[in-house]
This record gives C-alpha cells, sequence and structure tokens, in this order.
C-alpha cells in the first residue's frame, strides 16, 4: 500500500514537472543560417550575398535567415558550394567535412600541377598561403598548407576560397623534406606562403577539413600565433632541422638532410629567390652530423 501511494506521488509530480523541463533536443540549424555563416567566413557580408552569388536574391531576402530560407533552391546551394569549395554534405547537415583536404606527400610533381593549375585560374597576384604547425616535436599533429585565393572584392574588400593541403607530420623526417619542397614550389610560382606557429588542438582541426574557416575579410592573414619564415625550410639548415624528431641514433636528421638533396637534385627546393648558399649550408650540416 505504502508502496503504492510513493508510486503514484512520483507519477504525479512527473506530470507536473514535465512541462517545465528544457527539452533535450537541440534546435536544428537552418539551411540559411549555415548558407550565410560560409558567406561571412569568407569573406562576404550577408548584404553582400546577392551581389556575389546573384539567382536573383534581393536584400530583402537576406534580411533573416527565415526569409532566405524561402528563397533557396538547388542552384543557389550548388553555386554557393562550387564558390567556395565546401563539401554539399556538410551544407546539408549530413556531414561534418566542410573542405575536401588534399595531400600530396611523396608527391612534389603532383602539387606542383596542382598550384599550376590555380595560377593559370586565378594568377599568382591573387594567391598565397600560410603553413600552420606547431612549435616543438610532435609525431601526433599534422601540419596544414592553407592556400589562400582572393575570389573578388567588394567596395575593395576582398573575398576568399581555401585550399587545404595536409597529410604531413611536420616532425616527421619523410614528411619535412616533402613540405620544404611545396613551399618552395609556392615560392617559385610567386605564391608567398608564411609560417605560423599555432597549438597542436587549432592545427588539428584546421587539417582535418572539418571546421569553417571563418577568417572573414582578414583571411590568412590573422593575428594569432607566431610568425616564422617557411621559405626558409628549403635553405637554412637550423630552420630545416627544427623541431624534427631524431629518431635512434639520430637516423632521422641524417634521413632528412639526404631527403634534401635528393629534392634538391631534383629542382623541388629552388624558391626562385635563393642567394646560393643553401647547398653549400646544407652540406655543412651534414657534415657536422656525421
Amino acid at each position: 500500500m505504502i508502496f503504492g501511494e510513493i508510486e503514484s506521488f512520483v507519477s504525479l509530480m512527473e506530470r507536473v514537472i514535465k512541462p517545465f523541463k528544457k527539452s533535450d533536443k537541440t534546435p536544428q540549424e537552418l539551411l540559411s543560417t549555415r548558407l550565410v555563416s560560409v558567406f561571412e567566413a569568407h569573406g562576404v557580408h550577408r548584404n553582400q550575398i546577392p551581389n556575389v552569388i546573384g539567382h536573383g536574391l534581393t536584400l530583402h531576402d537576406v534580411s533573416s535567415d527565415e526569409r532566405l530560407l524561402e528563397k533557396l533552391n538547388n542552384e543557389i546551394l550548388v553555386s554557393t558550394c562550387n564558390l567556395f569549395g565546401i563539401n554539399r554534405d556538410w551544407l546539408d547537415g549530413s556531414s561534418e567535412e566542410v573542405y575536401s583536404t588534399y595531400n600530396f606527400y611523396k608527391y612534389p610533381k603532383k602539387f606542383s600541377d596542382f598550384l599550376s593549375g590555380l595560377v593559370a585560374k586565378s594568377g599568382s597576384d591573387n594567391l598565397d598561403g600560410v603553413l600552420l604547425t606547431v612549435d616543438k616535436v610532435d609525431r601526433g599533429t599534422e601540419s596544414v598548407l592553407i592556400l589562400q585565393e582572393t575570389l573578388g572584392h567588394i567596395n575593395n574588400k576582398p573575398y576568399f576560397r581555401y585550399y587545404l593541403c595536409s597529410g604531413w607530420v611536420f616532425s616527421y623526417w619523410k614528411s619535412r623534406g616533402y613540405i620544404a619542397a611545396s613551399v618552395a614550389i609556392c615560392w617559385k610560382n610567386q605564391v608567398y606562403v608564411r609560417g605560423l606557429y599555432l597549438d597542436a588542438s587549432t592545427v588539428s582541426r584546421y587539417a582535418s577539413g572539418e571546421s569553417l574557416l571563418n577568417f572573414g575579410q582578414d583571411g590568412i592573414h590573422f593575428p594569432n600565433g607566431v610568425r616564422w619564415y617557411a621559405e626558409d625550410l628549403a635553405e637554412v639548415p637550423e630552420v630545416y632541422l627544427k623541431n624534427l624528431d631524431p629518431e635512434e641514433n639520430k637516423f632521422g636528421l641524417d634521413a632528412a638532410l639526404s631527403l634534401w638533396f635528393q629534392l634538391n637534385n631534383q629542382g623541388f627546393l629552388d624558391t626562385g629567390y635563393s642567394d646560393g648558399t643553401a647547398l653549400k649550408k646544407l652540406s655543412d650540416a651534414r657534415e657536422k652530423l656525421a
């Protein structure tokens, strides 16, 4: 009898409290909200969307997410994804991958061909890049080279598209050589890449392609992190070997230097700005290591 009364009391209290409980379900993000976030992340303000994408959109249409949702169609979504290189499945909410990533590990020639295609399409004046790494020996974090394409300007302010090249573990000797080659290839094509040290979680987040690059009109020239000269990877032994995992009996250092000479002989480490001393500097570094 007592247990029955307790059960009835608990049931009554649940019915009283239930209407006041917050729903456990997270409100679903509107497709239009996500689309606006894409434009703003790449440097386009909400009110500028009609000028960039067209398709008959007006300022009234983009004045709220609800109004924009009524106007969205497949053509607008496809055009947005094509313009900024966004994964349509992510825009639809069915995937975590925002951007496709490119992996040129051990393939500098393929990277060179890829970059040549971008230069032919956009011109080197509209391309630059940043190499994001960690400033320590870390075999668990992939670095990422973000190439930035300036798509156009609105009121003299640029908006961008990004290309994410990852698959390199900066502290691993083989990755170090191919990263140096990729940076040198960029400089040789007058696509200027700078280096930036960030924390491991931020670098990993960007390298995965699963984070919207919300850089806005500043693009890759954001103030965070510690800057360094990425082009020195191809020419300065102290930079080329910095934070490299030496491995047992300094195998990693020796192998990295051997790979440097191999890539240099193949012409992949020519930045176009060398003072002619790189070969001697790296040769001296190898002798000191022996």
